[in-house]
């Protein structure tokens, strides 16, 4: 048996790299994540025959703009959040609407591909579906979808 460690503290057993634990800090960041979206495609359907049906154009216009210019926002403010609450990190890299719109696509294709390979509706099957199975992958996508920089903690010194 060999063990080698390399320059980034990677323990290696008979020559493959052990898998690392699961962190509850991605975990919890992506389940607020995942219910978020949820919460949010519930009302979009909910809103959906009514926002179309009134006047058809400028329903049409109010769906958009609610479904692509205000729910990435709120994706994107909860994910920076999450991202300084979780890992302590400031500032960020990318607004807070390409960050939603970033999460808010993925979110919205892994939904149409549930959909169409189940043939189920997105309530309540999809729903609960989704909710077991993507929070780990939206917490590690969170937060590498917004860089943060570590808060730096100030070294304190001696007063003369």
């Amino acid at each position: 048996m060999e063990y080698a460690e390399d320059s980034q503290k990677k323990e290696w057993v008979n020559g493959l790299q052990r898998i690392r634990k699961l962190s509850k800090q991605k975990f919890f960041h992506g389940l607020v994540l995942t219910i978020a979206l949820v919460i949010a495609q519930l009302l979009l359907d909910v809103f959906q025959n009514s926002l179309l049906l009134f006047m058809s154009p400028l329903g049409f216009a109010f769906f958009l703009f609610i479904s692509f210019g205000i729910q990435p926002i709120i994706i994107g403010v909860i994910n920076i959040v999450m991202i300084h609450r979780l890992y302590k990190c400031e500032g960020w890299q990318i607004g807070f609407w390409l960050n939603g719109l970033f999460l808010l696509l993925t979110f919205s294709t892994v939904t149409l591909l549930l959909q169409i390979i189940t043939g189920l509706s997105f309530f309540p099957v999809i729903t609960a579906i989704e909710i077991l199975i993507l929070p780990y992958p939206f917490g590690v996508l969170g937060k590498f979808s917004n860089r943060g920089q570590k808060t730096a903690n100030p070294q304190q010194t001696p007063a003369t």
